[in-house]
């Protein structure tokens, strides 16, 4: 019996790609969660940083207001998501740096290579972190920071008017009520408003009379004094005012030359609380608000710019330094003779000529720095990773230490970038805002060299 073979062909070799994409799926979630918190440290660290730089002269105000803990805690809270903006490029670069330069220092990286995996992958997690990252901080600018706004500004008028206490002033310590006032006061009646031994210092003699004197001009140290056996401290909540009431006050002035002695029966000194705190967080909030809202107040100053340059016979297109330079020519001739100006205004709108062009210039560039910082997000990043892999230190002081000369050098360019926009806008023609983001340029160009380097190891 003959039995034929036969031949069967072989299968064909299958591929299983799956391995490797599982293995860099899992090296990615590794180097991602390596990343995330030294992220979250540096951010939560300079946020806090940022925060204390930016109300240290209100928070004694606040703490001390006697308003409930509710509004304060919103207050306080509040100031996190405007500062979130620029905190978290920082804690970007400080995060970048710790973790890629530890996993080069403790050669993970080698040991990485040595299986097969290029360096563009171990950067890979990274940049897409930092994308994610910089999508995040636009929505955020956006839309949670204008929110945080308006209600730091109601939860501010609530401490103001529920503003029960005067526990901020302390006896045998020296208060500054306003920018040319000192307060001191021995001591108080328990259980009362009541204060004994009050001395005003007047560190300046302001403009007008008052019961310190006729006043003056001159900005240099006065010897102007108030003294008062008591004086009763009387808080205003819905106005936000403290009043203190001196009875039988003595206003001297103890200058040789000048030597006298006023007895007032009753002095009442009006404190502006609320006032006070609405100043100290008006330059915080005011750098806060969105690109729009730049962007509207930079088209309205152009315009009126536009509008005083027709006036004072100039065609469209003419330098600004001619504009700015008729102005101030036509300024000595308006103040000898009002009215003779072809401005209508005269004298305010001849000022406003170079004020409408710098309110131009600073808005626009403060619309374009709403973009410029969550764009930094990502460079930062790339910044970060292209140091750690070079420098192959992950030490935390290290670190931080790059970390703290890089944003020198980013805000150090910023400056000079608004620096020239400014002046580019008095003397010739106005700066779309594009020079503003020379920081992010020189920063990108950076990492896509630092990259290049690291790749070629």
């Amino acid at each position: 019996m003959n039995v034929e073979a036969t031949s069967y062909p072989l299968p064909k070799k299958r591929s299983y790609p799956w391995p490797q994409v599982l293995h860099t799926w899992i090296l990615n979630r590794y180097l991602i969660s390596e990343l995330l918190p030294p992220l979250s440290m540096g951010l939560f660290l300079f946020s806090m940083a940022l925060m204390l730089i930016s109300i240290r002269d209100v928070l004694d105000v606040i703490l001390l207001s006697g308003a409930p803990l509710l509004p304060i805690l919103k207050t306080l809270l509040c100031l996190f998501p405007p500062l979130l903006t620029v905190s978290l490029p920082i804690g970007c670069l400080l995060a970048s740096m710790m973790v890629y330069g530890r996993l080069a220092e403790d050669r993970e990286l080698t040991a990485m290579r040595a299986a097969g995996v290029s360096t563009m992958t171990l950067v890979i997690p990274s940049l897409f972190l930092g994308v994610c990252l910089t999508g995040l901080n636009l929505l955020w600018t956006s839309n949670v920071t204008p929110r945080a706004l308006e209600i730091m500004k109601q939860a501010r008028w609530e401490i103001v008017q529920k503003m029960t206490s005067i526990s901020w002033l302390k006896p045998g310590q020296f208060t500054a009520l306003q920018d040319d006032l000192a307060f001191y006061f021995t001591g108080a009646s328990p259980g009362t408003n009541t204060i004994h031994d009050i001395t005003i210092f007047k560190s300046s003699v302001s403009a007008g009379p008052s019961f310190f004197g006729d006043g003056g001009t001159s900005q240099e140290a006065a010897n102007w004094t108030v003294s008062a056996p008591t004086a009763s401290l009387n808080p205003d909540p819905s106005k936000g005012i403290l009043k203190i009431i001196l009875q039988n006050c003595i206003s001297e002035n103890l200058s040789p030359e000048k030597l006298s002695r006023v007895l007032v029966q009753e002095a009442t000194i009006s404190i502006d609380i609320g006032g006070r705190l609405a100043k100290m967080l008006s330059t915080f909030s005011r750098e806060q608000k969105t690109w729009s809202d730049f962007r509207a107040e930079a088209e309205e100053a152009r315009k009126r710019y536009e509008d005083l340059r027709f006036h004072l016979g100039f065609p469209e297109g003419t330098p600004h330094a001619e504009v700015v330079a008729e102005a101030r020519r036509w300024m000595p001739i308006e103040e000898k003779t009002p009215g003779s100006c072809p401005l209508a205004g005269g004298m305010y709108d001849l000022h406003s000529v170079r004020a409408s062009l710098d309110n131009y210039q600073v808005n626009t560039n403060r619309a374009q720095l709403r973009l410029a910082y969550p764009v930094a997000t990502f460079l930062f990043m790339m910044i970060g990773t292209g140091l750690g892999l070079l420098t192959g230190r992950g030490n935390r002081t290290v670190s931080i230490l790059i970390t703290v000369g890089v944003l020198l050098f980013y805000y150090s360019v910023q400056k000079m970038a608004e620096g020239f926009s400014e002046n580019l806008a008095m003397t010739r023609f106005f700066d779309p805002g594009y020079t503003v983001w020379a920081p992010n340029l020189i920063l990108f160009l950076l990492g896509l060299v630092l990259l290049a380097v690291v790749s070629r190891h």
